[in-house]
């Protein structure tokens, strides 16, 4: 990585944290979110870096103030598989750990090492937002919030990480990914 390829990571972040403010002023839903990281993949789609960005999602509640969610608690025909695209298109993760999540092909490689949690408004201190039984927004009320409050069963937070084309001479070169915290906005 050069001090060029800095920059431009340096510019593509300013750039989607320029619309994370703007988007502010209009709406704050979660869907509106998901909507503005679609647009902004969509409109850097022909350079030679993009972000993916992932929904990891969990089932359970609170008891006596302690969490106790879990993708195991995940119900296997009414909700989602625990990473999943922005589209809701089901991610095949090895392992079920977003360490293990594939690049789409050799000519890739990850020009950040670790996985970031994208926090943003209205999301709680690890970056999770709530609803109420169902993800599927027709059936629940469709609204995810930053609070816990009760009757909230499922819960969600998306993952982002930068990927970058590379040379066709150091295609299969191997990064051990690791996990962090991004804060937009």
């Amino acid at each position: 990585m050069n001090h060029n390829d800095d920059l431009y990571y340096l510019q593509l972040i300013q750039r989607l944290n320029a619309q994370f403010v703007a988007s502010r002023a209009k709406d704050r839903s979660h869907e509106s979110v998901v909507h503005l990281l679609t647009t902004f993949n969509s409109s850097i789609k022909d350079t030679n870096h993009q972000f993916d960005f992932v929904f990891e999602n969990q089932r359970g509640m609170k008891l006596l103030g302690i969490p106790l969610y879990s993708k195991k608690s995940l119900l296997p025909i009414i909700d989602p598989s625990t990473y999943q695209s922005l589209t809701g298109k089901k991610l095949h993760v090895p392992f079920d750990d977003l360490i293990n999540y594939p690049l789409p092909d050799f000519g890739w490689q990850w020009s950040w090492d670790t996985w970031y949690v994208l926090m943003y408004d209205d999301v709680d201190d690890q970056g999770w937002v709530y609803s109420s039984l169902l993800f599927n927004a027709h059936v629940s009320d469709g609204k995810w919030k930053g609070k816990y409050y009760f009757g909230n069963f499922v819960r969600r937070r998306i993952w982002v990480r930068m990927r970058q084309s590379m040379p066709e001479e150091e295609a299969g070169e191997v990064v051990e990914p690791k996990t962090s915290t991004l804060i937009l906005g």
